[in-house]
């Protein structure tokens, strides 16, 4: 089987498929160290200790930003695999050419480059935990062999005859509707099912009252302590700021602003103009914003148009992109990270402004 992988090196070469999924506040032990006193918080410890009590597979799903990774690295170290080997793979970031021999593996000679044979994600994982996230953006013909492979347990190499069977936990995790993907005919509903053993929503930041604080207060200390700084807290109105933000990007977006803002500050609190600009001009709480939580107090029909639009409406989503792109001078990593959002996912919106702009003209 030498069809799916170019010819011209070892594709293999210089790529990391086993790492540690980092977070700057939380340490890797029990779910305690999960940060939050909201309903939402104690949601997460809850479900990370019956996952982590059973040998199931879990499917997390929840926005960019809300700590899918970081549920899923606890949930494998607080199970009976915690000794074995956690291996995360972002499937968004495979190429399809290599999929068959980046999650299989291949054997020496296999194709052009191959000098060695390479044992693939899940050989790699055998006993202990696979970690798929973005696990929504692969492609169906992508989705129907791992299926099979995570079915059967077994599954051959590139270019192999032999049979290598596997004892692998699966995690997968996405951002992406399921639901709404299969209606479109973009997910196979055979792995959707597969996958959903045990599943669970991570909640956005917005829908967890009162952690903002928590988590503004973790983030300042450690990078107070990271950059040598001596800042104590906050001004009335950055925290004001802070709560009033409906944090489209989650914790990752609280971070980067809270690290922007101790890097910009030179006096003993946190104000809010230390706070990233495209923050404030969207969420300006200082100047008599409505709070937090009369946003919370909106109706049912907000809240269902919030799920899948976190920027507001398309409008008002796409003059934030124009915006952040020309504040970041077309730059795609920096734009994504002042929105809040994965690159992929920004680089994947602008396509589609492309291309609804394109109709629009036609």
């Amino acid at each position: 089987m030498k069809s799916g992988v170019p010819a011209g090196g070892d594709p293999h070469a210089g790529r990391t498929t086993i790492f540690t999924l980092q977070h700057p506040l939380v340490p890797l032990s029990g779910f305690d160290a999960i940060l939050g006193e909201s309903d939402a918080a104690v949601g997460i410890r809850e479900f990370g200790r019956r996952a982590a009590a059973v040998d199931a597979t879990v499917l997390l799903t929840g926005e960019s930003g809300t700590g899918k990774g970081l549920l899923a690295r606890l949930i494998h170290r607080n199970s009976t695999r915690r000794r074995a080997t956690l291996v995360a793979v972002n499937c968004a970031s495979v190429p399809e050419s290599l999929f068959e021999s980046e999650f299989f593996g291949h054997i020496r000679g296999a194709f052009t480059g191959a000098q060695q044979t390479h044992r693939g994600l899940i050989e790699q994982a055998d006993r202990g935990t696979l970690f798929m996230d973005e696990v929504g953006e692969l492609s169906l013909p992508l989705q129907a062999k791992l299926l099979t492979a995570l079915e059967d347990g077994e599954f051959r190499r590139v270019g192999g005859e032999n049979v290598v069977r596997v004892d692998v936990r699966i995690v997968a995790a996405t951002g992406v509707d399921l639901d709404r993907a299969i209606d479109r005919g973009s997910f196979r509903r055979d792995l959707y099912h597969r996958l959903m053993v045990l599943s669970f929503r991570l909640p956005p930041l917005r829908e967890r009252e009162g952690d903002v604080e928590l988590f503004a207060e973790r983030f300042l200390a450690s990078f107070s302590n990271r950059y040598g700084r001596s800042i104590r807290g906050f001004e009335a109105g950055a925290l004001g700021a802070l709560r009033a933000c409906s944090w489209p990007g989650n914790v990752r977006q609280l971070a980067n602003a809270i690290e922007a803002a101790v890097l910009g500050c030179d006096g003993p609190r946190i104000g809010a103009h230390h706070l990233p600009p495209a923050l404030m001009s969207a969420h300006p709480a200082a100047t008599g914003g409505p709070d937090r939580a009369s946003q919370h107090r909106q109706g049912d029909a907000d809240q269902q148009r919030t799920r899948y639009s976190h920027y507001g409406s398309p409008a008002e989503e796409r003059e934030r992109i124009e915006a952040a792109m020309k504040r970041c001078r077309g730059n795609k990593t920096l734009a994504a990270r002042e929105l809040g959002m994965a690159r992929n996912t920004l680089r994947e919106k602008l396509r589609r402004l492309r291309s609804a702009a394109d109709r629009s003209t036609s």
